[in-house]
């Protein structure tokens, strides 16, 4: 049999396996979003743990509070590795470079072809550890934490490499994600990112008021993506050309967003292929946490990670260990965006 047609059958059996086994999860989602559960019990829950934490967050520098205001103000702030100044940050350079080489590489193997977006497996993540103790860089946890205000929940890499097809399919959908009441991801391009290669995109805090208004009448719908053309058909006229911000920039840029209140997406390449690392972050009491770790890393791997780390921040790679009730035991969900 072709090698082909035995990897499609493989993947046809996967997805049938990620849909059977993210089934509780599903029904843990719908649930916790029906109103007198979510503003009867979550909710409230939810801001008891913020007053609860206020005397315990970090102090910001000048520097990481303006990254916070902006955050707080826009839901969207850019910045570059040299602005931010993190240790090590060439050596997570060269190790991301490297692995934009060997995804390269793999987008050419027929195995593979077809694919829009190729991402970084255990393995790679385990071979060049630089790149996952990057994203739990105090400064980052400390901007994170003044913005979350609860501790923080490091949830691990996402690296994609993104093929220029054009195809808006899978995270180049607008969405929303689903882990948290606010989160945050950390964008980092590996390569010059324009207009034609696929830019991170986010929609502005008027347009997301609609936009979230006209999605989330229903509970089921809250999570729905939408393809460009039908955002922009919610949109009133005054809008249709300032509803969303293009994050182009250099290698290097950094981009801090709330993916969990802003709607965004990766917008389809067309000419240039794009290389970026997405980092996750979430609350320790996350909202659903059955959609949180979602990494390829074991959590034999995790705890080696957090090994490597000092002790004052190996909690926030092992937050999952002290999950409680059905937090702890509803299986994760594993379909993708």
């Amino acid at each position: 049999m072709h090698p082909k047609i035995i990897f499609q059958a493989y993947q046809n059996i996967d997805k049938l396996w990620q849909r059977l086994v993210s089934v509780p999860s599903d029904i843990a989602l719908f649930i916790s979003n029906l109103d007198v559960v979510e503003q009867g019990i979550l909710y409230p829950r939810y801001q008891k743990f913020i007053q609860d934490y206020q005397p315990l967050i970090n102090k910001p520098t000048p520097d990481e509070l303006e990254i916070v205001q902006q955050l707080e103000q826009h839901g969207v702030a850019i910045s570059s590795l040299d602005n931010l100044a993190i240790p090590n940050s060439d050596r997570f350079m060269l190790a991301a470079e490297n692995v934009s080489q060997e995804l390269k590489s793999n987008a050419q193997l027929p195995l593979y072809r077809g694919k829009h977006t190729l991402n970084i497996n255990a393995e790679q993540i385990m071979r060049y550890p630089e790149l996952f103790l990057w994203g739990a860089d105090a400064k980052l946890l400390r901007i994170i934490e003044n913005y979350l205000k609860l501790p923080v929940g490091y949830d691990g890499l996402s690296y994609y490499y993104s093929i220029p097809d054009s195809r808006e399919v899978g995270p180049r959908k607008w969405h929303r994600d689903k882990e948290d009441w606010q989160m945050i991801k950390i964008g980092v391009y590996i390569n010059d990112v324009n207009e034609d290669g696929g830019p991170f995109e986010c929609v502005t805090h008027e347009a997301n008021e609609l936009i979230s208004q006209a999605m989330c009448s229903k509970s089921f719908r809250r999570y729905k993506t939408a393809l460009h053309h039908e955002i922009q058909e919610i949109l009133p006229e005054h809008l249709q050309d300032s509803w969303y911000r293009s994050c182009v920039g250099k290698k290097g840029t950094v981009i801090f967003v709330d993916t969990a209140r802003y709607y965004h997406r990766g917008k389809p390449p067309h000419k240039f292929e794009r290389s970026a690392i997405f980092f996750g972050y979430c609350s320790r009491k996350p909202r659903h946490p059955f959609f949180c770790g979602r990494s390829p890393l074991s959590t034999e791997q995790l705890q080696h990670m957090a090994n490597l780390l000092p002790e004052d921040r190996r909690d926030c790679i092992t937050w999952r260990d002290r999950l409680s009730g059905l937090a702890k035991w509803i299986p994760k969900n594993r379909l993708k965006v």
